[in-house]
Parts: C-alpha cells; sequence; structure tokens
C-alpha cells in the first residue's frame, strides 16, 4: 500500500473510515506505511491485531554491526525496519511472553526488571535474586506464560571438566522470592538441553539419558524427560539436529528437526537450498499420561489447525483460522536454519515445513547479517517504534 501524499493532508479523515480501511490490511508493511501518513492515522485503534485475525509474526533480532539497534524482518513481504531502543543489544537477556506478542530485556541491576525492547518502559518489577545462589553465567533468557509466571533459564558450558550447567529461576504469581534451581550434569554431550514450565513443574527435555550428580532431576518441582526419538533416527537413516518445545492448547509439543546422513553426497556432492529442502524431515511428539510422562507421535493432520513458529527463546503455536492472508495454511511450522554444509559464514534460510505433506519450502534466505532471531507478533507498541 502507497498512500498519496494527498492522503496526508486528511487528518480529520472520521475514526470510522479508518478503523474500516486499517481493519482490511493484511499485511505488515502496509499497516506500518498506513500509520505513517499521520498521527491521527498512527493511533487508529481498528487494527487486525485487535479482532479475531491477528497479523503474521515478525522476526526480530540485535543489528550486529551496530548493537545499538534492532532489526525486524517480515518475510512473508520481504521488508526489513530497523528500531533505535534506548540501550544496547551487547546481551541477549530477552524475555518473551508465551504467545510471541511482547518481548523484554532483562535488566538484573539495582533491582531485576522485565524492560519494553523498544521503549524501555518497565513492565515488571521482580524481586531480587537470592545472593546464596550466585550469578549467572552469562546472560539469562526467559518466557512470561499465561498465568503470570516468569520463568528464567541460563545453560554453561565447562570444557575444563565435561560438564554442563543449568541455573533457572521461577517466580509464581504471588510468590515472594525466585525458585531457584541449578544442576550440574556429568557430561557436556547434553548440550541440547530444552527448558519450558509446563503444569507447575520445570521440565527439562534432554538430548539422552537424564543423569545428574544427584538424585533430584525427577523430584519435586523439577522433572526431566528425554527427548523424543523417532524411526528414522534410530534406523540410522537421518541425524538429530535440534528440537523445539512448544505449549499449543492443552498439549506440550516437541518438535524435532532432522536432516539425512546422505547429504550433501546423495544430492549432486554438493551442498545447495534445493538439495536440503529434500533433506529435512521434522517429527512432532506430544508429552502425554502424566504418570509415566511419556512422547507421543502426532500425525500431521492433526496439526491441521495450527501454525508453529519455532526459535529460541520461545516457540509458539497460533492457530490457523486467525491468520491474516493467503501466506500460511494450518499444519506448517516456520523455522530459521543455517546450513553450515555448504561454508561457516552460510546465509540463514527461513523454511516452511508441511506436516501433513511431510514437505520443506524454501521461504526465503535472510539478508546477510541475520543470524540469532526470534518470532514476535506484530503489536501497536511496534508501530510507533518504527515510525
Amino acid at each position: 500500500m502507497h498512500a498519496p501524499s494527498s492522503l496526508s493532508e486528511w487528518p480529520d479523515l472520521p475514526q470510522d473510515v479508518l478503523r474500516e480501511i486499517s481493519g482490511r490490511l493484511r499485511d505488515s508493511g502496509d499497516l506500518v506505511r498506513f500509520h505513517a501518513v499521520c498521527k491521527p492515522w498512527r493511533y487508529t485503534a481498528g487494527t487486525p491485531t485487535t479482532t479475531k485475525q491477528c497479523l503474521l509474526p515478525w522476526l526480530l533480532a540485535p543489528d550486529k554491526r551496530f548493537s545499538i539497534f534492532l532489526k525486524l524482518r517480515c518475510i512473508f513481504s520481504r521488508t526489513s525496519y530497523r528500531a533505535l531502543p534506548p540501550f544496547s543489544f551487547r546481551e541477549r537477556n530477552w524475555v518473551t511472553s508465551e504467545d510471541g506478542r511482547a518481548v523484554w530485556y532483562l535488566a538484573e541491576g539495582p533491582n531485576p526488571s522485565l524492560r519494553d525492547t523498544l521503549t524501555g518502559a518497565v513492565a515488571f518489577l521482580l524481586p531480587p535474586f537470592p545472593q546464596k545462589s550466585g550469578r549467572w553465567e552469562g546472560p539469562p533468557s526467559g518466557v512470561v506464560y499465561r498465568d503470570g509466571t516468569v520463568f528464567l533459564r541460563r545453560r554453561s558450558y565447562h570444557d575444563h571438566d565435561g560438564t554442563a550447567k543449568l541455573r533457572a529461576a521461577l517466580l509464581r504469581p504471588g510468590d515472594a522470592a525466585w525458585m531457584v534451581v541449578e544442576r550440574t550434569f556429568r557430561s557436556a554431550d547434553l548440550k541440547n538441553l530444552y527448558l519450558s514450565y509446563y503444569r507447575g513443574k520445570m521440565l527439562m527435555v534432554v538430548n539422552g539419558p537424564v543423569v545428574t550428580p544427584d538424585d533430584e532431576a525427577g523430584v519435586g518441582d523439577v522433572l526431566a524427560v528425554q527427548r523424543p526419538s523417532t524411526p528414522c533416527e534410530m534406523e540410522d537413516d537421518y541425524f538429530y539436529v535440534q528440537s523445539y518445545v512448544v505449549e499449543s492448547g492443552d498439549e506440550l509439543l516437541c518438535v524435532s528437526m532432522y536432516v539425512r546422513k546422505d547429504y550433501p553426497r546423495a544430492f549432486g556432492g554438493k551442498a545447495s537450498v534445493s538439495g536440503l529442502l529434500g533433506a529435512l524431515l521434522v517429527r512432532v511428539h506430544a508429552l502425554e499420561d502424566e504418570n509415566r510422562w511419556r512422547w507421543v507421535s502426532k500425525h500431521g493432520g492433526s496439526l491441521s489447525d495450527r501454525v508453529l513458529f519455532l526459535g529460541y527463546p520461545n516457540s509458539f503455536a497460533v492457530e490457523s483460522s486467525r491468520l491474516s492472508g493467503d501466506a500460511v495454511s494450518g499444519g506448517c511450522a516456520y523455522f530459521v536454519y543455517q546450513d553450515l554444509h555448504v561454508k561457516r559464514n552460510q546465509p540463514c534460510f527461513v523454511f516452511r515445513y508441511n506436516l501433513i505433506e511431510d514437505k520443506a519450502m524454501l521461504v526465503e534466505q535472510l539478508p546477510q547479517g541475520w543470524v540469532e532471531a526470534m518470532w514476535r507478533h506484530p503489536g501497536k507498541g511496534l508501530w510507533g517504534s518504527l515510525l
């Protein structure tokens, strides 16, 4: 949408007309341009985010070249924006809402707080972390869940003694103090350790046997489970790449990604995006049976009513009926992937995997400099920061 310059002279256009026009926009870039015409248009209340529909998520990442900037990318319209927050993003102290509609920055001192990544406004004041638990070994990230629970986590690895350390902090509604949990794993091979909060427990999904130097991993408020395996992995046809844990409705899903072991040899001997599309495999499992906590395979057809957006520090699911436009369909998962088979500085790609047809599709190659990115739903607070 490119508004004629004459429209900028119409600040007194009736609000009901503005709401009707704004509510019909389906592309995030069009909505940004609409709001940029003038202040009355910018403050129009009627957007798809306030109705039963919602706009497609964007990618958000710090600018590696200029640490004072944030980059935002709408992959569906192939448009990029840059925002100037009130602080630098040298560290990834990011905390996101469970549904991806908000992203905050964790400011640890003098008093912990969650601040809006674009405006710096304080969204949550948090109690101080217990002194006896020590300091975080690097910036933590986390999630704020629907019930108001704040969950922070940090993994660190120690090559000198071959251990992997987990530190997590949980603050439930009404709590006056953090519940802090620390675990040291015997093997640094457990680098794929996925942490979430589920049904009142800290849930650790580990890539291998649950082995810790104590017996506390499966008691109380902490539950450790081994990630699900698949026949393709056990038959030695595919190697495991990574997993994402996402809560969708009443289910906790583990979405695992695999690549064929004969890639790229079986695809002409040269790594390529087209070859990677045929080599990718995605499988989904749901955690069931609270007595045994076992993973049960999910068929693609059972996911036809939702779309998964997979990333870090949080993944989320959206009902397909709520997404605007023809760019998405139910039963699909979107994720960012970097094919290191090609070369060390290979660019990142956004893929869409159709879980019903078992087929991957390239959405776009991200512009140079995009490496670490997370999904975020666009909201009203986003528009003003981009204008």
